[in-house]
C-alpha cells in the first residue's frame, strides 16, 4: 500500500507541473460494496470500510470515481489513456464450488485504453472505450502474471450541475491464462461433484452498468449497479460457474475538506 500511495503522489506532483487547468479534491468517506467472489460464483460478500476521496483533473492525469487514468495522446476525438481494474481476494472455505481449492488472491489489471468521442452535445456525451489490460495477482508475498482481459464498451453520460449519470454496456473477453486462474479445475482438485476442467481463450460475457454521482459544496456521493451475463462465455460449463447472471452493487459518500482550483 505504501508503494501504491507513493506512485499516486508522484503522478500528481509530476502532472501538476505541466497542467494548465487542474483541480484537486481531498476528503474522507465510507463505501460499501456487495459483490460475488468471482463472476459466476454464488458466494457473495459485503464489504464496508472508510475510503479516501481523491479527485484530480490535470492535462495528463485524472483520478475520479472511474479510477486512475492517464492521457497518452489525443487527436480528433480519439485519445489513448491508461486503464486500471482488479478483483478482491476470496477464501475458498466460503465457496461450495471451490471448497478445497486454493484461495483467490487480490488481482490488479493495468493497460492502455483507446477512447473515441462519438457524440457530444450539451449535457450528453457518448464514447467508445477499448481497454486491454494485463492481469497480476498477489498474496502480498509474491506477484504472478494471470493473463489479459479486454472489455470494449459504449459509455453514455449525462452531466448536470450537481448530478452525473453514466450508462456503460459492452462485451468481455479474456485469454486462457486469465480464465484458467478463475475457472480451471486441475485433476488434483477434481472430486465426485467437481470434474476436472480446462479453459480456453475467448468471449467472457456481457456487462451493463448504471452509475450516478452527486457533488454539492463539500459533499460527494456515488452509487452504481453492474450486471454481468456469462451464459455464453467460453468457461460457462466450468463446474466453478454456479450462476450465469451476477450483480455488483456499490455506494459511497465523502466529505471534502481540501480543494485546489
Amino acid at each position: 500500500m505504501k508503494f501504491i500511495f507513493t506512485v499516486l503522489v508522484t503522478l500528481l506532483l509530476s502532472s501538476s507541473t505541466y497542467a494548465r487547468d487542474t483541480k484537486l479534491e481531498l476528503g474522507l468517506g465510507v463505501a460499501s460494496l456487495y459483490y460475488p467472489d468471482y463472476l459466476g460464483s454464488a458466494s457473495r460478500q459485503l464489504l464496508t470500510l472508510p475510503v479516501p476521496h481523491i479527485r484530480y483533473r490535470g492535462d495528463y492525469i485524472r483520478i475520479d470515481e472511474d479510477g486512475l487514468s492517464g492521457k497518452l495522446f489525443g487527436i480528433n476525438g480519439l485519445r489513448l489513456e491508461m486503464s486500471l481494474s482488479g478483483s478482491l481476494p476470496a477464501s475458498s472455505e466460503n465457496s461450495d464450488a471451490r471448497e478445497g481449492m486454493p484461495d483467490l488472491d487480490l488481482t490488479g489489471e493495468i493497460g492502455p485504453k483507446l477512447v473515441y468521442n462519438i457524440f457530444e452535445h450539451g449535457v450528453a456525451l457518448l464514447e467508445f472505450e477499448l481497454p486491454v489490460r494485463a492481469v497480476f495477482s498477489t498474496d502480498f508475498s509474491d506477484v504472478k502474471y494471470r493473463g489479459v482481459t479486454s472489455s470494449p464498451q459504449l459509455k453514455y453520460s449525462l452531466k448536470y450541475d450537481i448530478i452525473e449519470w453514466t450508462l456503460r454496456t459492452g462485451l468481455l473477453f479474456s485469454n486462457k491464462e486469465y480464465n484458467s486462474y478463475f475457472y480451471e479445475v486441475s485433476q488434483e482438485y477434481a472430486t465426485q461433484d467437481r470434474e476436472a476442467y480446462k479453459t480456453e481463450s475467448g468471449f467472457s460475457g456481457f456487462k451493463n452498468r448504471v452509475g450516478v454521482t452527486y457533488k454539492k459544496d463539500n459533499i460527494w456521493a456515488g452509487a452504481f449497479i453492474s450486471h454481468f451475463n456469462i451464459k455464453n462465455a467460453t468457461f460457462a460449463n466450468s463446474p466453478l460457474v454456479e450462476e450465469h447472471h451476477t450483480v455488483y452493487i456499490g455506494a459511497s459518500i465523502s466529505y471534502i475538506f481540501y480543494t485546489i482550483d
